[in-house]
């Protein structure tokens, strides 16, 4: 099925239904223990009316919502933006950023048949932000039809779905003006040649040569969009999938809701900022000292040491084996010294750190290394909220040696 709203989602209708519960065995409570049912009522309606807002705004012109999206940064642009094509500039703006664009894909790494085809994801955004839109539409294309024919044990790629086979339960993506409908236009059919400028991501015209002339940041873009969208799908579908949960308890409803506002909170007072040694804050960063940690382990061969400071997602997968993949990876790229020169604090719970890396031989190279302050399952956790700093991308060819300047 597909959702008229937001509120039909069934994790929302939960929430509803316990918010009742909360209301009618409030006096139950300890009066210094009671949440604020107004506050947290506010809250799951901002939530969804920002969602259904989006829909009754782009959702006509195929823009979907998905779970990466900042609920915040959505409601004010609904609030600020004077038109549908102001919303829909905005939003592109959103996304054509690399920071920004890393922070919402980050979570694809956590699908299997995704991780194969993050090297062409990594190429896509190459691409984007060097202005080929052309070629990020294309590679876009790929990831989404490879992924979606690996998924399921049905072999079928995206474009060979009916829109009926993209129902996401339990997902906002899973909106009735969301990627069951957007994927009309994926599958449209297109024969005679068309040479006119198109703003829709028209998969098998693009693909089969009819339609020329989409090089356009706004057809890139919304490819972007849809690949979230499907990786959402892909999700939902697994949690279909899996045992119900619990029945949740008040406690468990307001820790979560208090959880999401802090993230929210921490988010929207975050400020990006870049520290040199002139900083005072500089050493006593968090991520400094990480990657300072990270770096000695490294000069001394600490493969141990090292992989404890790599994401989690790497742990969780490799277990024990962790050092054994450190190793590996950098085995053949020593270094016998460092300096850290700059931090570049890009979003909440993302900074790169800048080091000089001196090799056994003298020769210094300039390495970006991206750090993030993650919980225990990967996931991003800006500060107040309970997490370390955790290196990324951790393969040495991952990082991206450049010059100073670049």
């Amino acid at each position: 099925m597909d959702y008229r709203s937001a509120r039909d989602l069934p994790s929302f209708m939960v929430i509803a239904q316990q918010l009742k519960v909360l209301q009618a065995t409030r006096r139950l409570i300890p009066a210094d223990k009671r949440p604020d049912l107004a506050a947290l009522q506010q809250k799951a309606d901002f939530v969804a009316d920002t969602v259904d807002g989006f829909y009754s705004l782009l959702g006509p012109r195929n823009w979907i919502f998905h779970d990466s999206m900042s609920i915040d940064f959505t409601a004010q642009l609904l609030n600020t933006a004077s038109g549908p094509e102001e919303v829909e500039s905005q939003l592109i703006g959103y996304y054509n950023d690399p920071d920004r664009l890393f922070y919402l894909t980050i979570g694809l790494n956590r699908l299997t048949a995704m991780k194969p085809r993050l090297e062409l994801v990594e190429k896509a955004k190459a691409d984007y932000f060097a202005g080929r839109y052309y070629a990020c539409v294309h590679v876009l294309l790929s990831v989404m039809d490879g992924f979606v024919n690996e998924f399921e044990t049905v072999r079928r790629g995206l474009h060979a779905r009916q829109p009926e086979e993209l129902n996401a339960w339990d997902s906002v993506v899973g909106h009735h003006m969301g990627l069951k409908n957007a994927h009309r236009t994926f599958t449209k059919g297109r024969s005679a040649t068309n040479q006119e400028p198109v703003y829709e991501l028209y998969r098998n015209g693009i693909v089969h040569g009819s339609i020329l002339n989409y090089d356009n940041i706004v057809v890139a873009t919304k490819a972007w969009n849809r690949l979230m969208a499907v990786a959402d799908w892909a999700r939902a579908r697994q949690k279909e999938q899996q045992p119900p949960p619990e029945k949740p308890t008040w406690r468990g409803l307001l820790g979560r809701l208090v959880e999401n506002g802090q993230i929210n909170r921490a988010v929207a007072d975050f400020r990006p900022a870049d520290l040199t040694a002139d900083d005072e804050q500089f050493t006593t960063h968090p991520a400094y000292t990480a990657a300072t940690d990270f770096l000695a382990a490294w000069t001394t061969r600490n493969y141990g040491a090292m992989s404890r400071l790599v994401t989690a997602d790497l742990q969780n997968a490799q277990g024990n084996a962790a050092p054994r993949a450190i190793r590996l990876a950098y085995a053949d790229h020593q270094i016998s010294d460092y300096v850290i020169i700059r931090l570049s604090c890009s979003a909440a719970a993302v900074t790169t750190v800048v080091a000089d890396l001196v090799g056994p031989d003298g020769d210094t190279r300039t390495a970006h290394m991206r750090w993030i302050r993650e919980d225990a399952s990967g996931s991003p956790r800006p500060e107040p909220l309970a997490g370390e700093w955790r290196l990324y991308t951790w393969a040495p060819e991952a990082q991206r040696p450049a010059n100073r300047s670049a």
